[in-house]
C-alpha cells in the first residue's frame, strides 16, 4: 500500500470522529500486532506507540576553510588527536605603532619583546601539562587579501622571512592562570635587538615610519607566531591585545625602567591559519570537495571507523539522515506523529576533562546539497543540545534534540530526493570560530545505549490491553 493512500485514510479518520472510532473498535477483540515497539498509554485513553528502532545513518561533511579572522584570540599551538590527526594554529596579526613616541638623548635602549596575554577565560585545547615553545616571524610582504579573496580564512597564509625575530617556550596553566615564565597570565618572547635598535632610532629622529600608519604598515607588514618545532601539546587562544614592547631606562636624577608599546592594529584582519594531518587518523579517507563553491560531501561512517565528527573550526560537521522512516506510516495502525526525540551520544572513548565536548551543538536541517537550510526549532526556539557533564557517568553525557516538526515533514514525503534530507550538527556560532574542542558521534555499529538514537512517538488506531 502506498503513502498516499495512509494519507487519505489518515485525513478520512482525522475527519471522521476519532472518539466514536476509539468507541467502536474497543469492543471489538483486537489482532495481535507485534512492532517491536513500546506501548504507552495515558489519561486520556489515547494509544501512544513508542519506536525507538529506526536506523540513523550518519556522514562527516567538510569544507577545506573556515573564518577565523576577527575572532578576539591568536590561536597557536599544535596537539596531536587520536581520531582527527595533527592540528596546528599559528595566528598572523598587523602592529600600529606607538602614538606620539619621543625619546630624550640621555635615555637608554634596554631590549624589545612580545607579551602576550592569557586568561582563565581564553580557549585551549589539548594536554597543558606540556611545554609549548612560541615563534615569531616578520611577513614578508605586504599584509593584504589576495586578489580573489573575500576575507582571511584557515587556510589563508602570507610569506614570511624565514629568520625568526625570537622565540621563548612556557609551561601555561590555564586555569590559574599561570605561566612558568614567573609572569602571571602573560607569555613573553625577546625579540631581535637589531630590530630594537632600529625601532629606537626611528623614534629617536621622529621618522614617518613610526609616525604615519601608512607608512609604518609599509614598512614592517606584520608578525605570525607560530608553535615551535617539537611542540605537541596544546593549542592557547591568546587575547588579541598582543603587544610588542621596547623596554628602556629614561634617564634622571635616578633613571626608571619605562616601554613604549606597539599594540595590535586592524584586529578584524588577525586570522589563525590552521593544518591538519589526517594521514594516520580515522578521517584519513575523508572525501574533499571538489566543486566551487562548494557542495560539502558526505563521507558516510563506515569509512571512518564507524564514527562522524564534529569540528567546526577544521571545517567538519555531521550530517544524519533516516532512511527507514517512512517504514513507521506504512504500519496498519499508525495515525499520526505526536512527538520525536533524537539522542545524540558521543564516543564514550573520545572525551576527558583533556578532551571536552563542545558545550552546544546547533541543529540546522540540511537536503542533498549538506548545507543548512533553517534551524531545527523546539518549544524554546534554538536548539543547542542541552549538553549534560557528567564525567563520574559517562553514559549521561547526551545532547538531545525535539525533532517533531522534521519528523513529521519527513514520515511521508515521498520525494525522490527525500531520504537524502536530513539533520546537520554544527557548533555553535559563538564557539565554532575559536574553540578546537570536537565530538565524535558513533554510528548504528555501537551499543544502543552509546549511539545516536531516534524515539518517534506516533498515535496508534488500535488501544492495547
Amino acid at each position: 500500500m502506498t503513502i498516499n493512500n495512509y494519507l487519505k485514510k489518515e485525513r478520512f479518520f482525522l475527519l471522521s470522529s476519532i472518539l466514536a472510532l476509539f468507541s467502536l473498535v474497543s469492543c471489538q477483540k483486537q489482532p495481535n500486532l507485534t512492532f517491536g515497539n513500546t506501548y504507552v498509554g495515558d489519561n486520556n485513553g489515547a494509544n501512544i506507540v513508542l519506536v525507538d528502532t529506526s536506523t540513523v545513518s550518519l556522514f562527516t561533511l567538510f569544507v577545506d576553510s573556515t573564518s577565523t579572522a576577527g575572532t578576539g584570540f591568536l590561536q597557536v599551538g599544535q596537539y596531536d588527536d587520536p581520531y582527527l590527526g595533527s592540528v596546528t594554529s599559528r595566528a598572523y596579526l598587523q602592529i600600529a605603532p606607538p602614538s606620539s613616541p619621543s625619546v630624550d638623548v640621555n635615555d637608554s635602549y634596554d631590549s624589545i619583546g612580545l607579551v602576550m596575554l592569557f586568561k582563565k577565560s581564553n580557549p585551549f585545547y589539548g594536554d597543558t601539562t606540556q611545554i609549548q615553545t612560541f615563534v615569531v616571524n616578520q611577513v614578508d610582504s605586504l599584509y593584504q587579501l589576495g586578489s580573489f579573496q573575500s576575507g582571511f580564512n584557515s587556510r589563508s597564509v602570507l610569506p614570511l622571512d624565514p629568520t625568526p625575530l625570537g622565540s621563548a617556550s612556557a609551561l601555561i596553566a590555564p586555569n590559574i592562570p599561570y605561566t612558568s615564565q614567573g609572569s602571571g597570565d602573560t607569555v613573553k618572547i625577546k625579540l631581535d635587538d637589531n630590530l630594537g635598535h632600529t625601532l629606537w632610532n626611528m623614534i629617536y629622529n621622529k621618522s614617518d615610519t613610526v609616525n604615519k600608519l601608512v607608512n609604518w604598515l609599509d614598512w614592517f607588514h606584520g608578525i605570525c607566531i607560530s608553535p615551535g618545532t617539537g611542540s605537541k601539546g596544546v593549542i592557547y587562544g591568546f587575547q588579541d591585545s598582543a603587544t610588542m614592547r621596547i623596554y628602556y631606562h629614561k634617564a634622571g636624577v635616578y633613571s626608571t625602567p619605562a616601554y613604549i608599546d606597539f599594540g595590535i592594529t586592524n584586529k578584524g584582519q588577525q586570522f589563525n591559519n590552521i593544518m591538519v594531518n589526517r594521514s594516520t587518523s580515522p578521517l584519513k579517507n575523508l572525501v574533499l570537495p571538489t566543486q566551487n563553491p562548494q557542495t560539502p560531501p558526505a563521507t558516510p561512517s563506515s569509512l571512518t571507523a564507524n564514527a562522524s565528527y564534529v569540528q567546526s573550526i577544521t571545517g567538519l560537521s555531521v550530517k544524519l539522515t533516516i532512511p527507514f522512516l517512512n517504514d513507521i506510516a506504512l504500519r496498519p495502525d499508525y495515525l499520526s506523529v505526536l512527538r520525536a526525540q533524537l539522542t545524540v551520544r558521543p564516543d564514550l572513548n573520545s572525551f576527558s576533562t583533556s578532551w571536552p565536548l563542545p558545550p552546544q551543538l546547533t541543529l540546522y536541517g540540511t537536503n542533498l546539497t549538506n548545507v543548512p537550510q533553517g534551524l531545527i526549532q523546539g518549544a524554546s526556539g534554538v536548539q543547542n543540545g542541552n549538553l549534560v557533564v557528567d564525567f563520574l557517568h559517562p553514559l549521561n553525557m547526551v545532547y538531545t534534540y525535539d525533532v517533531t516538526s522534521f519528523v513529521k515533514a519527513q514520515i511521508t514525503n515521498t520525494d525522490p530526493t527525500a531520504k537524502q534530507n536530513g539533520l546537520l550538527l554544527e557548533m555553535s556560532s559563538n564557539t565554532g570560530t575559536s574553540s578546537f574542542a570536537r565530538a565524535v558521534l558513533a554510528d548504528a555499529t555501537y551499543p544502543v545505549n552509546q549511539r545516536v538514537t531516534l524515539s518517534v512517538y506516533y498515535i496508534s488506531l488500535y488501544p492495547h490491553n
